[in-house]
């Protein structure tokens, strides 16, 4: 933005000199200008100074982020500007009515470690006061409500939000004392105010397995029901691909593609074909072309903005767009005319796309395939073989081509990351049922690496067009992240020292190399993961540090996600010559709103879906009290261990459980050391479920040993 760049070269400026700096001379140029930096006030990206002068908020000792509360009343401030990774912590006081949740702004202090601080976070180095709440986290808040007989109130069930909400007589709803309600704030809590609200739903009794799900997704904000006005557009949604809609397109629908997904997929985003041309790979990935239906300024538009992303749980779904779109006419299903942004790439022998092509399209997916089917065919499988012979031939190449582009990969330096991911299986009753970890078998891999290689080759074509565009950025680890992780390796005994904020993925991909078939294997790539920076959608091309790649996009799930929704509207716009130049300043805004909203909306989700994740694990093992199960070291804090069973469930033991011993912790290393215990991460133990506390998803286990035999009885 051109404000943005006057600001960042001027550090201070009139609103005349950022005038001057765009070259709004006219008065309509300036109307214009004037309405830009009312928005950049507004959204907290500039500040007016006492005398008058615009500034950057970070040029002036103002951090912008999302409030992160703690029941103990302190909170932190989470930067949003990603090159500003340190978070700023906030004592109560300084608060000023701002809540867990919130978009703030924060001014800085204090440099130094503040006096009474928990001693948890004594590594902070920063303390500072809210100045302004920009928007609210959140309208409503899900808790437990209560009637003393003098009054009611509801107790919120994230401690972070950590007031209780005072509820008048004629705002209850008819709750009764006990169960999970949803509560619309009235009254935010300040110095002096306590907060206030009205009931808008009853959710039910605490103990039914939906409610406890419904609890949480609510807490975040989320609902199912889309509004009144995205409905009624949906109603005109078409149920079938038009006449009019296939003018213009390559039509591949006399070649035969298909789908592969899990098992209880619905929304099928991407279909793949495969020939060969000589000894070149021809690989088709047909993406869904959702916005030839959802156009920004839409109903169905500005609810998939405000929403981001779907948001998936082991129940159900909350979807980016509505049903009639996400599960029916952008979903490519098979033996349906479907509308696609289908790109044609060339691959050699090296897995390096030597031409490529991207068209909009229309397809008729022939088969709807699941990685378990893909799985057994390429370990021939003598019945799926024949029922499906007539795309065993392309799947076999297929296999060939996925092996060659993960080579690729590797030989490019990137992260693998080979972590457990867990499903979580649950009944008609939503109660947890197992915990299984997913498999990542070749057909897994197949979809993977095919996706890889379409959003790097997308990103790469627009970054050589210098137009407004949304990347997937993952920036190289900060000093502080760097330095954790060679504290780390040498604890093991690696050799990190060399590692700096400049290293190359490679650098960092010879230790999880080294780690293969060791026993802190998995542990290795959880701290590497911990120590790097958070992926996220920027409007610069910043490169992806884990793929090791110089350019990276999300472009394979429009259904699903804003990014790749944005970037298909950009694309199209391109490829049909009507992205003219009056119309790039205007991207370049949009680009930038999006890659932010896109950015919050993902990192939200991945939360919500960790917490009911955590909560049907708590489910799940609450009728093994007593049991015993193998498991490994997974994290060490000075309090006790982290245990993570063969399920991927994780839980706690504490020091006090731990066999009789004087421990001391060696945070360098990781690790809790006693005069005759050591634990390390990766270790292996037997341990035993002593309690579940499913309010807060805690697990707790004790070590099962001949020494700690009979404190164990007693628990």
């Amino acid at each position: 933005m051109e404000v943005i760049d006057v600001l960042k070269r001027l550090k201070f400026a009139t609103k005349e000199q950022v005038f001057k700096g765009i070259g709004a001379f006219s008065i309509e140029s300036r109307i214009k200008a004037e309405k830009i930096i009312s928005e950049l006030i507004k959204n907290g990206d500039v500040v007016e100074t006492a005398r008058n002068k615009l500034a950057l908020v970070k040029n002036v000792g103002i951090i912008k982020g999302e409030v992160s509360g703690n029941s103990r009343g302190f909170a932190f401030v989470i930067p949003i500007d990603k090159t500003d990774c340190e978070d700023l912590y906030v004592a109560e006081r300084n608060l000023n009515g701002a809540v867990h949740g919130d978009i703030v702004l924060a001014k800085i202090i204090d440099k130094k470690s503040q006096k009474g601080r928990h001693k948890k976070n004594q590594s902070l180095n920063r303390s500072g006061e809210i100045i302004k709440i920009l928007k609210r986290g959140y309208s409503s808040i899900v808790g437990t409500f209560h009637n003393n007989g003098v009054y009611y109130s509801v107790v919120p069930d994230d401690t972070r939000f950590a007031k209780d909400v005072f509820i008048q007589q004629d705002h209850t709803l008819s709750a009764q004392n006990g169960q999970k309600v949803v509560v619309e704030i009235t009254r935010y809590p300040g110095r002096k105010d306590i907060a206030e609200g009205k009931i808008v739903e009853i959710l039910g009794d605490a103990s039914d397995y939906k409610v406890s799900t419904l609890s949480i997704v609510r807490n975040f904000g989320y609902s199912e029901e889309f509004p009144e006005d995205v409905i009624e557009e949906s109603k005109r949604v078409p149920k079938e691909v038009k006449p009019k809609d296939i003018i213009g397109r390559k039509d591949y629908r006399k070649s035969i593609c298909f789908t592969i997904d899990g098992d209880d997929a619905r929304d099928f985003d991407d279909a793949i074909s495969l020939k060969m041309d000589g000894e070149l790979y021809c690989l088709f990935v047909h993406i869904a072309d959702v916005s030839h239906y959802v156009s920004p300024t839409s109903a169905i538009g500005r609810e998939a903005f405000k929403r981001g992303t779907s948001v998936y749980f082991p129940d159900y779904v909350i979807p980016m767009l509505p049903e009639c779109l996400s599960n029916e006419m952008c979903s490519l299903q098979p033996n349906k005319d479907r509308l696609t942004l289908s790109l044609e790439m060339k691959i050699n022998k090296n897995g390096e796309v030597v031409d490529y092509e991207i068209h909009e399209g229309i397809i008729n997916s022939a088969f709807r395939m699941t990685y378990q089917k893909v799985t057994k065919i390429l370990n021939k499988d003598d019945d799926l073989c024949k029922e499906y012979a007539i795309i065993v031939p392309m799947l076999n190449k297929m296999a060939e081509l996925t092996k060659i582009l993960i080579k690729r990969r590797d030989d490019m330096g990137q992260l693998d990351f080979d972590i457990a991911e867990c499903q979580v299986v649950v009944d008609e009753n939503y109660k947890t049922k197992d915990i299984i970890r997913k498999p990542r078998d070749l057909s897994d891999r197949l979809i993977e690496q095919f996706m890889l290689i379409a959003n790097e080759t997308i990103a790469k074509h627009f970054d050589k067009l210098n137009i407004p565009f949304v990347y997937r950025v993952h920036e190289s680890p900060s000093e502080e992240g760097v330095k954790r992780f060679v504290e780390f390796t040498q604890a093991l005994g690696l050799d990190g020292k060399k590692l700096t904020t400049s290293s190359r993925p490679k650098d960092f991909q010879k230790f999880l190399l080294e780690s293969k078939n060791q026993l802190y294997e998995t542990m290795v790539s959880k701290i590497m993961l911990r120590c790097m920076q958070k992926a996220v959608y920027f409007e610069k091309n910043l490169g992806h540090f884990g793929l090791a790649c110089r350019n990276y996009c999300h472009f394979t799930s429009p259904i699903r996600r804003l990014a790749d929704l944005t970037i298909h509207r950009i694309i199209k716009m391109t490829i049909n010559g009507k992205l003219t130049q009056d119309k790039v300043a205007s991207l370049e805004e949009y680009v930038h709103d999006v890659s932010e909203q896109a950015s919050i909306t993902e990192r939200k989700a991945d939360e919500v879906e960790r917490a009911v994740d955590d909560l049907k694990k708590a489910e799940f093992m609450k009728d093994k009290i007593g049991q015993e199960f193998d498991a490994v070291i997974s994290g060490v804090v000075e309090s006790g261990i982290f245990v993570e069973l063969n399920n991927t469930v994780e839980g706690f033991i504490d020091i006090d459980i731990l066999p009789s011993d004087k421990y001391y912790y060696e945070e360098r290393k990781i690790r809790l050391v006693g005069r005759k215990n050591i634990y390390i991460l990766g270790a292996k133990l037997r341990v035993k479920l002593l309690s579940v506390d499913l309010p807060r998803a805690h697990i707790n286990f004790g070590i099962v040993g001949k020494e700690d035999e009979k404190k164990l009885k007693k628990v």
